[in-house]
């Protein structure tokens, strides 16, 4: 009922797209996810869904929108994470509505007409050369009224809207300190939108959602994305590479997914790059060339990295890497295994390569472990 997939990939186009949603076509599975979000808007509910960095959650959401145009719903997609605060936030918010709705008819126009009061500030960026408004408000109790404001413009045109805002953790270093409470006041008065919650750091989305003393708790469906099943993804790599022509020896397939642990980036990407070479005949050869030359390409930006830290944390960095999960850090065959110190030193270095990203812990498994998140940057530690 929900699988949307079809067979009209073009001949000689990329077909593992890395950047952007291109299509169903290019889409692998996430049918049951795609099925739930679907269901909890079909009943105006609100979904949380917590996810690991480029684990493929923003080409589910565009995946969901576009089954929604079918439908004649709108959806709108806002990307919080460069926001620092309550201002940031109001001007992505009205940049994501102006974005939606051409501005020289219907909502678009009434939009704009219903902003004058803050006197909109429309230029274009220039890296994107897309359009960026931005509202002239300055007071703190301005940023509340115009959050509802916003949210009560489109929720009075009587269509279904549905707004996802992702890396939705990032409310919480806002200086603002009501900023959850006031969002939750503003989401529960609408009647036509619903939203999807998104966030990359568990720890923090749980903070938001799982705790009974914060204003979002028992309001959303939870819901955590996972990697799609191996079984599943290979049969698709092996299709997308057959309908442009080209053979994958079973040997190479299962490379990709062992070198890449089925992480959605990393496996599109590495498959990316292969299919560039364009060799008709992909053997195992193939692909460790493709990732030497991935790794060498970054091999400046992994330097940097270094940089970033102390020396400890790179030696706990490496150890992480060269084992690839860490279910016990402060056990002793690890400690002495890598010499990276005492417990006590173990756990000030994870906390703060979590803080930066570098390492991952995946808190909802069993057991629960650390890894590096970078698993090309991983690949290169290993072997250095």
């Amino acid at each position: 009922m929900y699988n949307y997939t079809c067979n009209k990939i073009k001949v000689g186009m990329n077909p593992f797209p890395i950047n952007n949603y291109t299509g169903a076509e290019y889409f692998c599975d996430r049918e049951n996810e795609t099925k739930q979000l679907l269901d909890t808007i079909a009943n105006n509910g609100n979904t949380a869904f917590f996810a690991q960095r480029r684990i493929g959650k923003t080409s589910l959401i565009q995946h969901v929108f576009q089954i929604m145009k079918r439908k004649k719903q709108t959806g709108i997609y806002i990307d919080i994470y460069a926001t620092q605060n309550l201002k940031e936030f109001t001007n992505a918010l009205a940049n994501a509505i102006y974005t939606i709705f051409p501005p020289n008819k219907g909502i678009g126009k009434s939009f704009i007409e219903a902003l004058k009061l803050f006197r909109p500030v429309i230029s274009v960026d220039s890296m994107t050369g897309s359009p960026d408004l931005s509202l002239d408000i300055t007071q703190p109790r301005q940023f509340e009224k115009t959050i509802f404001q916003l949210l009560q413009f489109i929720d009075d045109q009587k269509i279904k809207i549905v707004i996802a805002i992702d890396e939705f953790q990032q409310i919480l270093n806002y200086p603002e300190k009501n900023t959850e409470a006031l969002l939750r006041t503003a989401v529960q008065q609408m009647k036509h939108v619903n939203f999807i919650f998104c966030g990359s750091n568990q720890t923090m989305m749980h903070h938001i959602f799982s705790s009974s003393k914060r204003p979002f708790f028992g309001s959303t469906k939870n819901i955590n994305l996972k990697k799609i099943d191996k079984t599943i993804y290979a049969a698709f790599v092996k299709q997308q590479f057959e309908k442009q022509k080209f053979k994958i020896n079973a040997t190479a397939l299962e490379l990709i997914f062992e070198l890449t642990d089925c992480h959605t980036y990393y496996t599109q990407r590495l498959c990316h790059e292969i299919f560039i070479t364009n060799e008709k005949v992909i053997l195992q050869e193939n692909v460790f060339s493709v990732l030497h030359s991935i790794l060498k390409d970054n091999e400046n930006i992994y330097f940097q990295y270094r940089n970033l830290i102390t020396a400890s944390q790179w030696t706990l960095l490496k150890a992480i890497a060269t084992e690839k999960k860490v279910e016990q850090p402060y056990a002793r065959k690890f400690l002495y295994a890598h010499r990276i110190g005492t417990p006590a030193h173990v756990k000030r270095g994870l906390q703060s390569l979590v803080e930066k990203e570098l390492v991952y812990y995946s808190a909802d498994t069993n057991p629960a472990y650390y890894e590096v998140n970078d698993k090309f940057f991983m690949h290169w530690l290993a072997n250095k």
